[in-house]
């Protein structure tokens, strides 16, 4: 069977030669959901596919011209199964002339268990596509790679999927706490990268062996995956992970956080022959526009080895930032703007052979927007050039944040609730959830702190105790009660009122029983920070029925 997507008429790009100063390409939303990914063809047109709104089983498409500014296909892809429902994020390729693969993971479609389906159109670039085929075990949490013969490397949290493969995914994450934006590419004909990180750290595992898409499965790929890896040298506070494969080699950009006017988005190759990456490149430049609330970074490489990349900031309601090399990183253009005054979420880029391409994102009120890369200087403040601050005053004053709440301080593990909270001023929102833990102290900068109780920590304690009893002794004496981050979320707010709907999970986890604390912390455009608010709930155990 095969599912024939309808065609719409695209919308002239002369029509918006006039449409503004800001930018000579404009944005369009092409939908609403979640879980969005973006693919570029060898003809330079986009390919945009994202889960429908909750409750409904279905995959939209949407496939743009070059430089287009409306979608000239458009349509959905069902799950199978009455009951069906979309899970996670939406993977896209179009790995040859005139074909699109798409793949989304689901409940309820052949059992109760997570699925991956996948869809290909063959042929007619997005027109037709056949009928869904079941591929695994694992719903998309991240960025896998395509392969060859329809299939791909499959990603979700600390978990890895050779797809199609009929066996349970493997766990390649540090234990639950390395998940966060998991990526995986095919870096030679045998051997790929996999990297994950846990908000603050950033891990990698290698795999060396046979990578033949039509043999491979998770049962011949777990022994060949190497030992967790850290990255050398690595900055303290690192995020955002994201891998991709070309021309340059391996490439990895990620979020690295020196203080909180001091965020970079840092670029580092990696080495086959030592399987490490070497130092870091940080592309974001100098421009105050980069400093104020910096997120998302997200990069790619096209056929022509130039590398994309794009990240968020909040400069002035919000800024869609790209660079550009076109020499393997070894410079890069000055950041300019792709779009202004939007909610830029999970922002990701892809071009097509000559270079031209396409950003995408979600805004928070769940539009699906893109728009064609053709970047733009900082617009001119009015009455005066432009400046690479931007527009308006030096904004000095910290937001204020009050009447903190939530709807329910005590919780069941998977229940939602609603943080509630005023703030003088727009910003950015972010809600940090921790979770009391056991803890040790320790002598830190000078200081005792108190410290989540680790295997290596409790390891390191008890050589320094050399004996089984002043091990003992010493462990009573530096036992405390630390609080553990878990995960954040974060949301652009207004002035006033806002609210933080919280479905129960964090990182598509449930929180565990135990007592939480949520900080809230609100950043303006202007880079400015408020105090640090936080309220504490419990979750408890569910009742046997």
């Amino acid at each position: 069977m095969t599912r024939t997507l309808a065609a719409v008429a695209a919308v002239s790009i002369a029509a918006f030669a006039c449409a503004g100063p800001a930018l000579a390409a404009t944005p369009f939303t092409a939908g609403t959901g979640s879980g969005h990914d973006l693919a570029v063809g060898s003809d330079g047109r986009a390919h945009l596919a994202w889960l429908t709104p909750a409750g409904d089983d279905t995959v939209t498409y949407c496939r743009v011209p070059v430089g287009g500014s409306a979608c000239e296909i458009t349509g959905t892809l069902n799950f199978p199964g009455a009951a069906s429902t979309g899970l996670g994020s939406v993977q896209v390729f179009a790995p040859e002339d005139d074909m699109v693969v798409i793949l989304a993971g689901c409940t309820q479609c052949s059992d109760s268990a997570e699925r991956a389906f996948r869809w290909i159109s063959t042929a007619t670039n997005g027109a037709t596509f056949g009928a869904a085929a079941d591929v695994g075990d694992m719903r998309f949490g991240g960025h896998g790679d395509y392969i060859g013969a329809n299939n791909v490397l499959g990603v979700n949290g600390g978990r890895f999927q050779a797809m199609a493969s009929n066996v349970a995914p493997i766990t390649l994450g540090d234990a639950a706490s390395f998940v966060y934006s998991p990526s995986a590419v095919r870096a030679a004909a045998s051997e790929a990268v996999f990297a994950v990180n846990n908000l603050s750290a950033v891990r990698y595992r290698v795999f060396n062996g046979a990578l033949d898409p039509n043999t491979m499965n998770n049962e011949a790929v777990a022994p060949n995956w190497s030992a967790s890896l850290s990255l050398a040298s690595a900055e303290a506070d690192n995020e955002e992970t994201h891998l991709s494969s070309g021309g340059n080699g391996v490439l990895l950009s990620y979020l690295s956080s020196f203080s909180v006017s001091d965020v970079r988005v840092g670029l580092r190759v990696f080495n086959s022959g030592s399987d490490s990456f070497g130092a870091p490149v940080y592309v974001q430049g100098a421009s105050a526009v980069d400093r104020n609330g910096l997120d998302f970074p997200h990069h790619s490489q096209d056929p022509g080895n130039r590398i994309h990349l794009v990240w968020r900031t909040l400069h002035d309601g919000g800024r869609l930032r790209y660079t550009r090399s076109d020499d393997g990183g070894a410079s890069f253009s000055a950041p300019a703007n792709l779009a202004l005054g939007e909610s830029f979420q999970d922002p990701m880029v892809e071009a097509g052979p000559t270079g031209t391409g396409f950003a995408a994102w979600r805004t928070t009120g769940s539009a699906i927007r893109i728009v064609p890369i053709d970047p733009q200087p900082e617009p001119a403040a009015p009455g005066g050039p432009a400046a690479p601050g931007g527009p308006g005053a030096t904004d000095t004053e910290r937001p204020a944040v009050g009447a903190f709440g939530i709807a329910d301080r005590t919780l069941r593990p998977g229940a939602r609730t609603t943080f509630t909270f005023n703030s003088s001023e727009a910003g950015r929102a972010v809600l940090t959830f921790q979770k009391r833990v056991k803890g040790l102290k320790v002598t830190k900068r000078g200081k005792r702190r108190c410290v989540p109780q680790t295997r290596r920590r409790l390891r390191g304690l008890r050589r320094s105790a050399g004996s089984p009893q002043a091990y003992r002794t010493l462990l009573r004496k530096r036992r405390c009660r630390a609080w553990k981050r878990i995960g954040r979320i974060r949301q652009e707010v207004l002035r006033g009122r806002n609210e933080i709907v919280f479905n129960g999970r964090v990182a598509g986890r449930r929180l565990s029983p135990g007592l939480y604390r949520a900080q809230l912390v609100i950043t303006d455009a202007a880079g400015n920070v408020s105090r640090t608010e936080t309220i504490r709930f419990r979750v408890k155990r569910r009742v046997s029925s």
